[in-house]
């Protein structure tokens, strides 16, 4: 048994105290005073004295028990029974509260759907009893138990549901059923009738039913009851931004590379989709006045794109944010998408060759770092700046400053060579390696993938081909050659190879780029993993860099390719596609909690309206984010690194609605759920409710008690009438002069 005020019941146990304290008062000596009929009294007096004794004993511990009893009744004690005369309970109810980004919908009547949540919980709450507690999950990412322990504060209660907003993040039903699972097992053994409720619509942006969730719940047995909200089946339209994509992350702002598209991807979700008119516009810091683009929705149509042109031409190296906004609709929080650019003049390449002294040998005899010098500066107005360096004397100062690295003679680097080149690609630089053409046994491939700890497995050896060998028609889809996709199979029919130092598809986890026509690949990328990645539980260095491996040598010898069209657009858009790659803005969402790829001495994040997030020693936040919008990253000395943009997933913004057995047969997995009437939430309450009949029962006790003290009380003193004459004598009969009254009415 416990006590909903155990203060009460101590005070109970004190005042049993009092009259325990009058009657050891009362036993006070006093000095008698003899006088002529003195011995018949006491005679008298001790014919009596037990009688009068036991009187006493029985008076004291009734007034005891009116008083102990009367603090335990007002103390409250909660045992497992029917309800009697008490209006209180035991029961401990838990809200999980669906606050996520889908919940912001504006339903007809001008409130959104967690409103009506809120209504609900608010109303289980009204319908608890004061011996009840409740407890507050919410589901947004990342779930919390805001109110676990479950609290008594009913007031408190409501007042923090009627103020809290919805998030931007996306609803995670899974990790608040871990909290409630942990919060239900933390309940005290004598208070194991719970109720947990789960509020929420269950919208599309809400519910994914298609992921599956743990049974985390299944096993709690019958001690708890599940409940579960209706799943909304009110229609509302909402339109909203699910990509912003620039044609290239990196913009070059030469007159004649100056202009880059960007591409506002939209889509329609909720109701029946009737004709409509979206406006659409694009915004950013420094940018001119672009012009809205209207999109034309056709009945039934649930997505479209469109373009803007934006022109860079002239302008300065910086980074640009751009925000693509549409009007307000059903759910302004998915109405806007951010994004953000680099610009720069040139793309600075470091070519790692042997240098050659003296007049240009003949076409025939160019080397293979001579054909790629030629490639990426074709004309003296070119959008990459080339410098070369020794590969036995590469150092740190060689890389600095620089956004690429091309080797064509990776058999004459050093230990230090190779780990300049090491630390160039974590820190976010692009590495293109080729085969040397004058080698025979290629021994550098095992320091390739061991120094950047690659999951590669490049050849030893050359493998000749008797009869030239052809690109495959079709290519795989690689990010890096996206803008030649459209004239790629032109381009790569004339180019034919002799040798190569092959890849083992078998070994080597990386990205095709191009493959031969026996679909083996001859170019490939990818990112150094951490040290031990295949370790359970390493760690290590994360890389933020490129890897670009040619499997043949630029040498015409090995291939014609430096002599093709293909040569040209190849390395620019190889090098353009990878450095725009790594040096555009990370893509970060709300309710994630990330690591800021932007240095070792980044430490703050300063968001909208001025917040501000701390980064850890290891470049992990400290706290997830909460907020779409545009970050500056600040270094220790709260000096600017850079700018990320951070948005919503698209898909926690759906707002379709979903069928009551599709909702009911996915949460199933999750426990053995009930739904409650939309109308009525409390009435699983009712089913379970329980109270204290002990109250009822000791308040009838000391009732009963008082009425007895009294009557005990007259009995005891033995008081008497006769006639017109009374004596009467006092209840506590602890004084001579008690005793005396006693002895006259037992000579009578």
């Amino acid at each position: 048994m416990s006590f909903v005020t155990p203060a009460l019941a101590i005070a109970g146990l004190i005042a049993v105290a009092v009259p325990i304290i009058i009657h050891l008062l009362a036993r006070r000596r006093r000095r008698p005073i003899e006088w002529a009929a003195m011995r018949f009294l006491i005679e008298a007096f001790q014919k009596h004295r037990r009688r009068l004794r036991i009187e006493q004993l029985l008076l004291l511990v009734v007034r005891c028990l009116v008083l102990a009893l009367l603090g335990a009744a007002l103390a409250r004690p909660l045992l497992d029974a029917p309800k009697a005369l008490d209006l209180g309970g035991s029961r401990a109810v838990f809200l999980v509260v669906d606050n996520g980004l889908a919940s912001s919908v504006v339903i007809s009547d001008g409130r959104t759907a967690l409103d009506n949540t809120i209504d609900q919980a608010v109303t289980i709450v009204q319908s608890l009893g004061p011996g009840d507690t409740v407890g507050v999950v919410t589901a947004a990412r990342p779930a919390r138990g805001l109110v676990v322990p479950p609290s008594s504060d009913h007031a408190a209660i409501i007042e923090l549901l009627r103020s809290m907003p919805p998030a931007e993040a996306p609803t995670d039903f899974a990790s608040a059923a871990v909290i409630l699972r942990a919060a239900l097992k933390e309940l005290p053994a004598d208070r194991d009738r719970a109720v947990a409720y789960l509020l929420s619509e269950f919208r599309s942006g809400s519910a994914a039913l298609d992921v599956s969730l743990p049974a985390a719940l299944s096993d709690l047995g019958e001690a708890v009851i599940l409940v579960t909200a209706p799943a909304g089946q009110e229609p509302v339209a909402n339109v909203q931004v699910v990509a912003i994509e620039p044609r290239r992350g990196l913009i070059l702002t030469s007159a004649a590379e100056g202009s880059v598209q960007v591409t506002v991807r939209l889509a329609r979700t909720g109701g029946d989709l009737a004709a409509d008119v979206t406006r659409v516009r694009l915004v950013g810091d420094g940018l001119p006045l672009v012009e809205p683009k209207v999109v034309q929705w056709a009945a039934g149509q649930s997505s479209a794109a469109v373009d803007f042109m934006l022109n860079f031409a002239g302008q300065r190296e910086r980074t640009v944010a751009l925000t693509a906004v549409l009007d307000d609709d059903a759910l302004t929080a998915d109405d806007q998408r951010h994004t953000v650019v680099s610009t720069r003049n040139q793309i600075r390449v470091l070519l790692v060759d042997r240098r050659s002294f003296g007049p240009g040998p003949g076409i025939e005899r160019l080397r293979p770092g001579q054909w790629i010098r030629r490639a990426l500066q074709p004309a003296e107005q070119s959008p990459v700046d080339v410098v070369e360096a020794d590969p036995a004397a590469l150092d740190a100062q060689d890389v600095r400053g620089v956004d690429a690295v091309i080797v064509p003679r990776p058999d004459l680097l050093n230990d230090d060579g190779w780990s300049v080149l090491s630390a160039f690609v974590d820190g976010g630089g692009v590495l293109v390696v080729s085969p040397p053409a004058q080698v025979n046994v290629h021994q550098w491939t095992d320091r390739l993938s061991a120094d950047l700890r690659l999951p590669w497995r490049i050849a030893l050896e050359v493998v000749d081909h008797e009869t030239s060998m052809g690109l495959a028609d079709e290519q795989p889809s690689s990010e890096l050659l996206r803008m030649l996709s459209g004239d790629l199979a032109q381009l790569l029919g004339p180019v034919l190879v002799n040798r190569v130092l092959p890849i083992d598809r078998d070994s080597t986890r990386a990205q095709d780029v191009l493959v031969f026509s026996d679909g083996t690949p001859m170019i490939i990328a990818g990112t150094p993993r951490p040290q031990g990645a295949d370790d359970a539980g390493a760690s290590g260095p994360v890389s933020t860099g490129t890897v670009i491996y040619v499997a043949v040598a630029l040498d015409l010898d090995w291939t014609n390719l430096p002599t093709k069209p293909l040569m040209v657009p190849l390395f620019h858009e190889l090098l353009r596609q990878a450095v725009g790659s790594v040096r555009a803005a990370p893509r970060y969402s709300v309710g994630e909690q990330p690591t800021i790829a932007l240095g070792a001495t980044a430490a703050t994040l300063v968001g909208p309206e001025g917040a501000t997030l701390s980064i850890g020693d290891d470049g992990r936040l400290r706290q997830p984010l909460e907020r779409a919008g545009l970050y500056e990253v600040l270094d220790t000395a709260a000096q600017r690194l850079g700018m990320i943009a951070v948005n919503i997933d698209p898909a926690s913004s759906r707002t379709d609605t979903q069928p009551q057995s599709a909702v009911s047969d996915w949460l199933a997995k999750l426990g053995p759920w009930e739904v409650f009437d939309a109308d009525d939430p409390a009435a699983a309450l009712r089913s379970i409710e329980s109270g204290s009949p002990i109250v009822g029962l000791l308040l009838m006790a000391v009732l009963v008690l008082i009425v007895l003290e009294t009557a005990a009380a007259r009995w005891f003193s033995h008081a008497a009438v006769s006639g017109q004459s009374a004596v009467i004598a006092s209840p506590v009969l602890h004084t001579p002069s008690g005793a005396i009254a006693a002895a006259r009415g037992s000579i009578r």
